[in-house]
C-alpha cells in the first residue's frame, strides 16, 4: 500500500530516536515553532487493547504536529448516549465511530455529522482506490457522512474435529436450511453437564436469533414492505421463528432464556467443545487465544444456510466500524486525513482482533496474515478465505424509518414468545401494529 512503506521508515526514524508517543498522550514536539500540535479526539467503542492503542501510537510517530487520542464508549444504549451528548453539545470530539447503522443514520440527522465529501477532491481521495461499487450504497442524500472500516460477513464456525467423529460432510457454500438443520441434529449430543449443542446464537437482542436467519434471503432492510410499512407479520418472519422454536424444543440450540440467564458466552461454549456450530465472526480472534481457550480442533467456516434451495440470493455481507467527522469539529481536513490513513494502514492494528478491512487495497496474502498471523494451525485456511474473508451477497439498510424504535418493540415482543408467555401469531401480530404505528409517528 503506498503509504506503508513511507510510514514504516518514519516509524523507524522515530523509535531509535526515543521519540514514540503513546496513544492518549499528546505530543508537544514541534518542526521548530512554538505552536501547538493539532489533537485530534477520536471516540470508538472497542477496547483500547484492541487495536486502537496501537493506532494512536504508529499514527502519532508520523508527524508531531498531528496527534490523535482515543476515548472509549461501550457500544450500548447508555454508552452511545453518551457520545451522541458530547457530539451535541461541544467540538470535544473530532472522529467518531459507529458500529450500528441506525445509530449513523441518527446522528446524520441530527447534524452531527460532517459531508465528508465535500473534502474528497481537496484530501486527493478517490472512493474507487478504497472501496468496490457496494460504497454507493453508503450514500445518504447525496453526500457521504461516514467511510465504513470494516467489512462484516455473517459467519458460522464449526469445529472440523466434531464433523469427523460424527461421519458427517462439512457444509457446503451453497447450503440450504434443512442441510443445515440435518447437521446441527447429528452433532448434538449428550445431556445436562455433557451437553454438546449442535449450534448457538449468542445472546443478543431478543429478536435477533430469528432475523439473522431470514436476513440472507431479504436483506438489511427486511422489516420493511416497499411502500414503507412495517414487513413483520410475514410468512418468512413466522417461518424463521418456528424452525429457531423447533431447534430449542428438540435440544439442538440452546435457547435464549437460558443463554441470557446462564451467561452462556458463546465463545466459550465453542472452545470448550460445548456448542459445535455458532454463529459470530468476532470469535476467531478468541480462537487464536490458545492461552485463556487451550484447544487444538480445527475451525472452518460456512455461511448462514439459504431457508429453500431455490433462493437466489444470499446477503450476509455489510459494512460496519463508520468512521465519521463531527460536524463542529475544528480540524475537519486533518480529522479526514487521519480516516485515510486509519483504512489503508491503522487496520493493520485492529484486523488481529476480527476486524476484517473494508478497504480494497488489502490484498488476500495480506489479510490473512493481519487476521490468523501465525495461528493458521488452527483453520481450515480454505474455508477462511472463501467464506470468512470472501461473504456472499452484499446488503446495507437504507430505509431507517423508525429503526432504533423497532428494534426495542422487536426485542420486547420476542422475549415474551420465547419465554413461552406468548404465541408466535400474536408476538408478530403486536410487533406489526407497534412498528406501523412508530413508522407513522416518524413520518
Amino acid at each position: 500500500m503506498k503509504l506503508k512503506k513511507a510510514t514504516a521508515l518514519v516509524l523507524t526514524a522515530v523509535m531509535l530516536s526515543g521519540m514514540l508517543s503513546a496513544c492518549g498522550s499528546s505530543s508537544e514536539e514541534t518542526t521548530g515553532d512554538s505552536s501547538e500540535p493539532v489533537v485530534l479526539q477520536w471516540w470508538g467503542s472497542f477496547p483500547e487493547d484492541q487495536g486502537p492503542n496501537q493506532v494512536c501510537e504508529a499514527f502519532n510517530a508520523i508527524d508531531p504536529n498531528v496527534q490523535v487520542e482515543y476515548t472509549r464508549f461501550v457500544n450500548d444504549d447508555s454508552g452511545n448516549t453518551k457520545l451522541d451528548v458530547s457530539l451535541m453539545s461541544d467540538s470535544s470530539i473530532d472522529i467518531f465511530t459507529s458500529l450500528n447503522d441506525v445509530w449513523l443514520k441518527k446522528r446524520v440527522d441530527s447534524g452531527y455529522c460532517y459531508p465528508m465529501d465535500e473534502l474528497f477532491e481537496s484530501a486527493g481521495f478517490d472512493l474507487g482506490e478504497y472501496y468496490d461499487d457496494t460504497i454507493s450504497q453508503r450514500e445518504i442524500d447525496g453526500h457521504y457522512y461516514s467511510l465504513p472500516a470494516k467489512k462484516m460477513t455473517y459467519t458460522i464456525l464449526y469445529n472440523k474435529d466434531m464433523f469427523d467423529e460424527a461421519g458427517i460432510d462439512y457444509p457446503d457454500p451453497d447450503w440450504t436450511y434443512d442441510e443445515f438443520l440435518e447437521t446441527a441434529r447429528a452433532l448434538t449430543k449428550g445431556e445436562g453437564n455433557d451437553k454438546v449443542y449442535g449450534y448457538m446464537y449468542p445472546g443478543y437482542d431478543a429478536g435477533q436469533p430469528v432475523t439473522t436467519m431470514q436476513i440472507g434471503l431479504q436483506g438489511q432492510n427486511w422489516m420493511y414492505a416497499e411502500d414503507g410499512s412495517a414487513a413483520i407479520d410475514t410468512d418468512v418472519i413466522k417461518d424463521v421463528t418456528e424452525k429457531y422454536l423447533a431447534r430449542v424444543e428438540e435440544g439442538i440450540e440452546p435457547s435464549y432464556v437460558d443463554i441470557t440467564t446462564q451467561n452462556m458466552d458463546v465463545a466459550n461454549m465453542f472452545l470448550t467443545e460445548k456448542a459445535a456450530m455458532i454463529f459470530g465472526d468476532w470469535v476467531v480472534r478468541d480462537v487464536k487465544d490458545t492461552d485463556t481457550y487451550p484447544h487444538d480442533f480445527i475451525t472452518g467456516f460456512a455461511n448462514m444456510p439459504r431457508l429453500s434451495e431455490d433462493q437466489e440470493e444470499n446477503y450476509t455481507t455489510s459494512y460496519t466500524d463508520d468512521m465519521s467527522i463531527n460536524a463542529k469539529s475544528e480540524h475537519v481536513e486533518e480529522a479526514l486525513d487521519f480516516i485515510i490513513w486509519y483504512l489503508e494502514e491503522g487496520m493493520d492494528y485492529v484486523a488481529p482482533f476480527s476486524r476484517i478491512p473494508a478497504c480494497t487495497k488489502y490484498t488476500e496474502d495480506e489479510l490473512e496474515s493481519l487476521i490468523f498471523g501465525d495461528k493458521t494451525d488452527l483453520f481450515d485456511m480454505d474455508s477462511a478465505r472463501s467464506v470468512y474473508l470472501a461473504g456472499t451477497g452484499f446488503s446495507t439498510r437504507s430505509n431507517f424509518t423508525a429503526a432504533q424504535e423497532i428494534n426495542t418493540i422487536l426485542t420486547e415482543e420476542f422475549e415474551k414468545v420465547f419465554a413461552g408467555a406468548q404465541s408466535v401469531e400474536d408476538t408478530l401480530a403486536n410487533a406489526q401494529k407497534r412498528a406501523d404505528e412508530a413508522i407513522a409517528k416518524a413520518e
